[in-house]
Parts: structure tokens; sequence; C-alpha cells
């Protein structure tokens, strides 16, 4: 007798178990130095940390103005909201660093890095003149020339606004640092930041460049 087998059954899916929403990893928002952890999906947390995100932003802005000054606030506030949101001070033309050089670090209160520019134009012409003095005076020509353009007019306009940037981003965490949740007063504090013409430094930069254009250039 043949025993008949069962036909066989159809596998029926499995039913799908119900998901729960991915979850947004916590994010550090560089631009403001705070920190936000992630929200679920798009409840009321993910709008409680895009208000507090935008509401930080406007007062980093107004603290970026204080220190700029109204004239040229529309200029560099934008260009620092984008450093800060991208974490580093991102390649612009600066015009003024172009024509100024270290007028305009002088006026902008960039005092470290106008001293390293007569520094360097000072060791550059040192070095010229040893060639100069070495027999090789169309080198030495030369030499300073491509210097002075490299760094003066090409490496200095190109990251003129990124070093105003550190400058300021440090000023501005230090006074919220020294005077919290008083806004009032890290304001007027940030206000005395403001670009001057200090006469003395200028005098004194005007002076140093005569005395570099009448010192003897290397001839060929």
């Amino acid at each position: 007798m043949r025993c008949q087998t069962p036909a066989r059954a159809r596998l029926q899916p499995l039913p799908r178990l119900p998901q729960a929403p991915p979850r947004r990893n916590a994010t550090f928002d560089r631009s403001f130095g705070s920190f936000f952890a992630g929200a679920e999906g798009t409840g009321s947390g993910a709008l409680q940390i895009v208000t507090l995100s935008v509401m930080d932003q406007r007062e980093t802005a107004s603290l970026y103005a204080a220190v700029v000054g109204d004239r040229k606030a529309s200029f560099y506030v934008p260009y620092f909201l984008r450093a800060d949101e991208r974490g580093y001070a991102p390649k612009s033309w600066n015009w003024a660093a172009f024509f100024l050089g270290v007028f305009w670090f002088l006026y902008r209160r960039q005092f470290r890095w106008a001293a390293i520019l007569v520094m360097a134009a000072l060791l550059a012409s040192a070095m010229a003149t040893q060639l100069s003095l070495a027999g090789f005076p169309t080198l030495a020509l030369y030499a300073q020339l491509a210097f002075a353009v490299g760094l003066n007019h090409i490496y200095v306009p190109l990251h003129a606004n990124g070093f105003y940037y550190h400058w300021i981003r440090q000023r501005v965490d230090s006074v919220k640092k020294r005077l919290p949740l008083d806004r009032s007063r890290q304001t007027a504090a940030l206000e005395r930041l403001q670009p001057t013409i200090h006469l003395p430094l200028f005098v004194f930069a005007v002076l140093l460049l005569l005395t570099m254009l009448i010192l003897p250039a290397p001839s060929q």
C-alpha cells in the first residue's frame, strides 16, 4: 500500500513588526559651541532645538556686530556665522588687506599679525641685502619681489578675514564666560574692541616703511 505524502503547505510571510522611528545621533553644533541632543522625528523636541539654535545665532550675530561696528557688520557678520557653521574659517578675499596690508591689521586691532608682517618684511629685506652682497643682486631683487607679492598680496588677503574671525571669536567667548547672562555688559565690553586708528602705531608703521624704502635696494 503506497502512502501518499500530504501536499506541501504554502509558507505564509511573517507579519512585519512595527519599527521604531530612527534616532538621530547627538550632534555638536560647532557654530555656537553648544551640545544639542538629537530629537526623534519632528516632534516638539526638534522644534525646541531649532528655536534655541536660531536664538543663539541671533545673539552671536549681535555680539559679532558689536565688535566689528555697524559700518562693516553686513560684510563680516555673515562670514563669521558661516565660519561658525562650518567649524573653520573659509578662505575669502579682503581688498582692504590687499591694498593696506599692515595698516588694515592695525586698524582692526590685529597687532600680532601686524608685527608678524613687519618682521617678515625686515627679514626679507635683510636676506635680499645679503644675497646682493654675495654677488647675486638680480636674484636678491626677484626674491624680495616674489616674497612681497606672495605674502602681502596673495596670502594675506586670502586669510585676513579668517585671522579676524578667530580673534573676534576668542573675544566673544571670553566675554560670554566672564559676563554670563548679562547681554548689555557683554555688548558694552565688545564695543570697546571696535576698529580705531591708533595714531602712534600708524606713525611708527609709516616711518618704518619709509626707512625700508630709503635703504639702498639690491641693485643689478
